[in-house]
């Protein structure tokens, strides 16, 4: 499992803003955004999504902290995904990359049975506790509609990756843009920031 020390990053975090190098919040589902996750032959493969170093470093242009959000793992496919697992694949993939993310995972236990488990917002809560983040700015970044609801609900602007949602959906589901893949996400953060 990755080890943060809590008082490092706080003191990077103060660091950042005193220095004025200090973006938006943006917040990354680690199932939907970072992570390829797809049932072979022996079970479920995990593996990291193309071009994602590429893709956080564009990222970290504009935004700081990047926040990565590890949910308790679905029930109903809960084995081959758990927590230290998907996390252990997070960091093989990455490497040195990841020391530069904040990685939040749920402390409550695998079951999600708590309000860590989206469509509820609490890993959001957990996040913003832990680390002394903004509490109602940045950016939600995942890809399925659970997803843009955990970031409406928690007052962000929403980014979904994958094709184009269902002109049906309610407002609530619908996010603020919608992503090719995160370079794009990524660089659509970038130009809504240099334009504000």
């Amino acid at each position: 499992m990755i080890e943060l020390n809590q008082d490092d990053r706080r003191s990077a975090d103060a660091d950042a803003r005193s220095s004025g190098d200090f973006g938006p919040t943006v917040y990354l589902d680690l199932d939907t955004v970072l992570l390829a996750i797809r049932q072979g032959r022996r079970g479920i493969e995990l593996g990291l999504q193309a071009d994602l170093s590429e893709a956080l470093g564009r990222l970290s242009e504009v935004a700081h902290p990047i926040v990565v959000l590890v949910d308790p793992p679905p029930t109903e496919s809960h084995h081959g995904l758990e927590t230290n697992r998907r996390l252990d694949v997070l960091r093989d993939g990455l490497g040195q990359t990841v020391d530069e993310l904040i990685v939040v995972a749920c402390p409550h236990g695998e079951d999600g049975a708590c309000s860590c488990a989206k469509p509820r917002s609490g890993l959001i809560d957990v996040a913003v506790e832990q680390h002394d983040l903004p509490q109602r700015a940045g950016w939600y970044i995942g890809a399925d509609q659970e997803g843009v609801v955990v970031g409406r609900t928690a007052g962000l602007r929403t980014i979904r990756i994958g094709p184009p949602a269902e002109d049906h959906l309610s407002a609530v589901h619908r996010p603020d843009y919608e992503a090719r893949d995160l370079m794009d996400a990524a660089n659509h953060i970038l130009m809504e920031e240099f334009a504000a």
